[in-house]
């Protein structure tokens, strides 16, 4: 559920692979049960129950499911200035510290009943926030209580983080390695006419090698990943260059004709991207 400040989602089986996305939220990724990665600009890891995730939200990332394995996950993300203030009277603004020290890592307790506050937390935050939905309380007095619970969340995140038991996760296979490699050139070189060639020129491997590869980790086919870079990049012009034609957007980003652009851009978001860019240059939150 988004408000003005902060969105908290919970979803529970509902497979799918998002697109690299990014924003300007601080965020908490929680993993609770099943099987997926997390793809964090070119790096990949895999999930295990527990795990807890922070980035910084300006950091392209994006998950991929495992059907038919369980997927179940909170993300708790919020715009840092509404509880700076805070976090300041407490003399405490160095918790924002762990949104770089740890972005674009996982903690990982070697004991889950060391995360019994932090679950609780996360429990208290989706109960205010479905009180709020459900105008059971004055939005003023719950939106004090979400900035302290997202507060004492961000303490117990430090806390874990410093103990013996946690483990931070860096490490990752040879077949991710080489996706991650992939991944990046695909995304420096996604405005060109790619194919399957260039890319097993480019690393010496086989076509059927990395048709196998994308579909084992990522569960997408090579021009899948690449249509994915171009939208994404399309979102990111279509917001900080206002002026420029959707034409000219569309054939920077890698398409051949603003045409099949558009088609594609409304099957994958859902808008044409005149509505998108007018969307995200006027954003509407609720209050």
């Amino acid at each position: 559920m988004k408000h003005r400040w902060f969105r908290f989602d919970y979803k529970k089986n509902k497979h799918h692979s998002m697109n690299y996305h990014s924003h300007r939220e601080f965020e908490i990724f929680y993993f609770h049960e099943g099987k997926a990665k997390i793809i964090i600009q070119h790096r990949i890891f895999d999930l295990q129950p527990g795990d807890i995730v922070l980035l910084n939200g300006l950091t392209p990332h994006h998950t991929c499911t495992m059907p038919p394995h369980p997927y179940v996950r909170t993300t708790v993300e919020f715009l840092p200035e509404f509880i700076a203030l805070i976090l300041k009277s407490m003399k405490s603004i160095e918790l924002f510290d762990i949104f770089s020290v740890l972005n674009n890592s996982i903690i990982r307790m070697k004991d889950q009943a060391d995360l019994v506050y932090f679950q609780d937390c996360i429990a208290r935050l989706n109960h205010l926030i479905s009180r709020r939905d459900n105008n059971q309380l004055n939005h003023s007095l719950v939106e004090g209580q979400v900035k302290n619970t997202i507060i004492d969340l961000l303490f117990e995140i430090n806390h874990l983080a410093r103990t013996p038991l946690a483990e931070i996760i860096l490490n990752k296979s040879e077949k991710d390695t080489l996706m991650e490699k992939m991944i990046a050139w695909i995304t420096k070189n996604h405005m060109e006419q790619l194919t399957l060639d260039h890319l097993s020129k480019e690393f010496h491997i086989s076509k059927r090698h990395i048709t196998q590869l994308f579909r084992d980790i990522l569960g997408i086919t090579v021009m899948e990943y690449v249509m994915r870079c171009r939208i994404d990049h399309a979102k990111i012009l279509l917001e900080i260059e206002p002026n420029k034609q959707i034409s000219d957007i569309a054939l920077d980003v890698g398409f051949k004709n603003s045409a099949h652009f558009s088609r594609y851009f409304s099957e994958k978001t859902g808008v044409p991207p005149s509505q998108f860019r007018r969307e995200r240059i006027s954003p509407q939150y609720n209050n």
